[in-house]
């Protein structure tokens, strides 16, 4: 396996780990939701919605359009610790830095 490779695989498991952790919350904002609870808060369905578009742009790293996925998973990271969420937003910078490094390595 190339370098290049190697790097564009520990992005996308890095950007899913991420993007599963900020999901993880939407089974009770959609709870809340069916209950006609009026009370979500609006960074909840946000948090899941950025977990959806990381796993997106991580697949997008994979498939090798580097560039894209590596900068929208860079802005999703820094979106997301931004909302408090610092564990999540780092790996999902750390994700996008590497897909973005991911055609520079070579062997």
């Amino acid at each position: 396996m190339k370098s290049e490779h190697t790097f564009a695989l520990i992005a996308l498991i890095l950007g899913i780990v991420g993007g599963i952790l900020l999901c993880k919350n939407a089974i009770s904002v959609i709870s809340k939701v069916l209950e006609g609870g009026r009370h979500v808060s609006f960074e909840s369905p946000v948090l899941v919605g950025i977990g959806v578009v990381v796993i997106i742009a991580s697949v997008m790293l994979w498939t090798g359009r580097y560039l894209a996925g590596g900068v929208i998973n860079i802005v999703l990271g820094i979106i997301t610790v931004f909302y408090g969420k610092d564990a999540e937003g780092i790996i999902i910078l750390i994700s996008g830095v590497l897909g973005i490094l991911a055609p520079k390595i070579k062997d």
